[in-house]
């Protein structure tokens, strides 16, 4: 997939999804006409699962799970309160939405992917690491090793990338994806991943002043 596009583009086109959608509802009347009744037919046709769906839950799993496992190494490491509080979210938040994708993954019919096995094959392929915005290995390791404000540093520098990888993930799907589920759950993504960014921007300017 091609990530590397602009989160802005993104949001609009979920202001555009959010539109079709009430234009698909107001079309769905009991008093609909047959011409109307073929337009919600061509709308529910294209919102079924295609490629580019399947592909990107199948590759935010993973991404997500690198995500939590740098957000657990927080509480041990860093004595910054509001880090603290951020890593709560994103934990909490990204073991939702893992969830939520294997239960859509699921649903409708495709092979739910393992987390920490997905996680792991991805770690041999460097170039599906650096488009997503991942962590290597060896930055993952200079991350455990760091403790105080070197950590906490180092967290936003990687976590602030790994969330850029996911909001262009999420735009890629929003753009090209067709299913509306998904279309609604990459558009709370990103919103919820460009937030916690500007946040993270802020902490780390903060402490690198």
């Amino acid at each position: 997939m091609r990530y590397r596009k602009a989160a802005s583009a993104a949001l609009m086109v979920a202001c555009m999804f959010g539109a079709a959608t009430v234009t698909a509802t107001a079309a769905a009347h009991p008093r609909t006409t047959s011409s109307e009744a073929t337009a919600v037919s061509a709308v529910l046709t294209q919102t079924a699962v295609n490629p580019v769906d399947a592909e990107f839950v199948s590759m935010m799993i993973p991404h997500h799970y690198q995500a939590l496992i740098m957000s657990r190494m927080v509480p041990e490491r860093s004595a910054n309160e509001d880090l603290r509080a951020l890593a709560r979210r994103i934990d909490i938040e990204q073991s939702v939405e893992i969830g939520s994708m294997q239960a859509w993954q699921n649903w409708n019919g495709l092979e739910v992917t393992d987390p920490q096995e997905a996680y792991e094959a991805l770690l041999d392929d460097p170039m599906h690491l650096e488009h997503m915005g991942m962590a290597t290995p060896e930055e993952l390791e200079d991350l455990s090793a760091a403790e105080g404000t070197a950590f906490d540093v180092l967290f936003l520098q990687l976590m602030i990338e790994h969330h850029q990888g996911a909001v262009d993930m999420a735009t890629d799907v929003l753009i090209n994806g067709s299913d509306a589920v998904l279309q609604q759950m990459a558009t709370d993504m990103l919103t919820t991943q460009y937030t916690q960014i500007l946040q993270m921007e802020a902490m780390l300017a903060d402490m690198t002043s």
